[in-house]
């Protein structure tokens, strides 16, 4: 019996060394505590290689649409194998498969160690996901420095736990113009008539589109402004003519701090009023409720549009070579005769979840070191984000980089060229502020990109509705009022365009949204906008 017992006991003793021994290589603090078989260090928290003896890291990715090859035929994979003693096994999932395949991937708990193309629904998929708050700070400079200089990119990436689970994908730009008008200068210069800048202006300037056949062909077709079912090119841009934006598309916006909800303002009765009367009077295109951008495209391709609004260049809406009988121009001077622009959130690209760990990784330092690694260097960056110096960017004599755009036999065009040559916007890289204001642009199509985010940028709205994560129970309760709330003012729009709002109407319509419970939905909002002013 005795025997019996010390056996239990040893094997506990036993069980429990083992247990520490498991943990303990597992979940190392940091300063090279892991240990191969061998019991020497595998982790170094400095230098290179990052793993003293080869180990190997599960990622599944999202491939671009556009990419012709394997991400192990990369030069940015090939270097990261080359340098860090890191081996990589990938799985490759098509871009337009993965929210799907990574919602499987999560709910059945069999993880890869890095998954690297974006989370559904990061705060509900948090506890699959390990913190990196710690880990970012001992070993990602580059990010703790970034962070400093834009806390807005720190915030939107973490949860309302104070926790980040992700690490970003950074492309920024001279600009973050996300929508803009293209009036027909043409037709302006043979009407003889300047660009407009207030909404009678503009009124008048569509009226003599319809009437005074600026093309020429004997015939009333002109479209003097046309639109599409999109709400980033839709009605929503016109909006800015009345010094009010659709924020996030939820119908809300800051202004002084506070949260509003647009369609309650009388600003937005005024912007109601303005379009029934280009719409009663045949100046804007009655198909813009139901028409997709292809037909847009045929319309503008024929020569039949006077003003759109867009994301881009003209060519998206009317082709490359009608593209170059249009300008740019600013929204319309409101009452207090300014102008209102609302841009993206960010200058350029900003995936929040883009690199992620999961909780299976059992060398989350060794994962966080090769991201840095990865991006403490411009040309490895470059590498990523691009592919192989002098194939596809290059130094000129300047110092700056440029694109190298002769495409090589069988790709059919740059973005093809790019996500073959590297992973591109699947990768992850940091292309900060200074890295593109270091590029020498070259290619017409982003000089006159680059030229239209010069032309807006004085006039984008400084308070906007930041881009980040609320709570659980917030975001539920938000959507779930979104539902009904956007039904009805979607609805509410396309009858008072069409048919007018008198004020008897614009009264019911007010007494509508106060049913709708507009106050708590605006509450939620503000909530989340104060946490991120507190958060700064």
């Amino acid at each position: 019996m005795k025997m019996q017992q010390w056996n239990k006991k040893a094997a506990a003793i036993m069980a429990a060394t083992v247990l520490t021994a498991v943990v303990s290589g597992c979940s190392g603090d940091g300063n090279g505590d892991k240990e191969g078989d061998s019991g020497k260090e595998i982790f170094n928290a400095t230098g290179m290689p990052i793993v003293n003896e080869p180990i190997t890291l599960t990622m599944m990715v999202s491939k671009s649409d556009t990419d012709r090859s394997s991400w192990m035929d990369k030069e940015a994979i090939k270097i990261i194998e080359r340098d860090t003693g890191i081996k990589l096994d990938i799985t490759e999932v098509p871009a337009m498969a993965w929210n799907e395949k990574i919602g499987v991937t999560i709910a059945s708990g069999d993880l890869p160690d890095v998954i690297i193309g974006g989370i559904p629904n990061l705060t509900l998929n948090k506890g699959s996901l390990m913190p990196l708050n710690d880990l970012i700070e001992q070993y990602s400079p580059t990010l703790v420095e970034l962070y400093k200089k834009h806390p807005e990119y720190k915030f939107a990436g973490t949860l309302p736990d104070d926790n980040l689970y992700s690490l970003p994908l950074l492309q920024t730009k001279s600009g973050n113009t996300g929508v803009n008008f293209s009036i027909n200068q043409e037709w302006l210069d043979k009407l003889q008539l300047k660009v407009p800048e207030t909404t009678e202006e503009l009124y008048q300037t569509l009226k003599a589109f319809k009437e005074k056949d600026p093309n020429g062909n004997g015939k009333k077709d002109e479209i003097p402004y046309s639109f599409y079912t999109d709400e980033n090119y839709g009605l929503d841009a016109m909006l800015w003519h009345f010094g009010l934006v659709n924020d996030e598309t939820a119908h809300v916006m800051v202004e002084d701090g506070k949260m509003l909800f647009v369609p309650a303002d009388n600003r937005y009765l005024d912007y109601l009023r303005f379009l029934h009367k280009l719409y009663a009077e045949g100046l804007i295109d009655p198909d813009g409720f139901v028409q997709k951008s292809t037909d847009l495209y045929t319309k503008g391709n024929k020569g039949l549009l006077g003003l759109f609004n867009h994301h881009s260049y003209a060519d998206i809406a009317v082709g490359t070579e009608k593209a170059e009988h249009y300008t740019d121009i600013l929204p319309m001077k409101d009452s207090n005769g300014e102008i209102t622009v609302l841009g993206s959130k960010f200058a350029g690209d900003l995936d929040i979840d883009q690199f992620a760990i999961s909780v299976n990784s059992k060398y989350p330092e060794a994962i966080v070191r090769m991201y840095e690694y990865i991006n403490s260097d411009f040309e490895r960056m470059m590498t990523m984000a691009f592919g192989r110096k002098d194939v596809i960017w290059k130094e000129n004599a300047d110092g700056k980089w440029e694109k190298i755009t002769t495409l090589p036999e069988g790709i059919n065009n740059f973005a093809e060229f790019r996500h073959t040559e590297s992973p591109g916007m699947k990768g992850f890289y940091l292309l900060k502020d200074e890295d593109i204001e270091n590029q020498n642009v070259t290619d017409p199509r982003d000089l006159r990109e680059q030229d239209k985010n010069i032309f807006y940028k004085p006039y984008l709205k400084e308070e906007v509705i930041p881009k980040g994560m609320d709570t659980i129970e917030a975001e539920q309760e938000k959507n779930n009022m979104f539902t009904e709330i956007d039904t009805y003012i979607q609805n509410f729009l396309a009858q008072s365009v069409l048919k007018g709002v008198d004020d008897k109407q614009w009264a019911a319509h007010l007494d509508k949204l106060e049913k709708l419970n507009i106050k708590r939905y605006v509450e939620l909002y503000q909530s989340f906008y104060d946490r991120s002013q507190s958060f700064k």
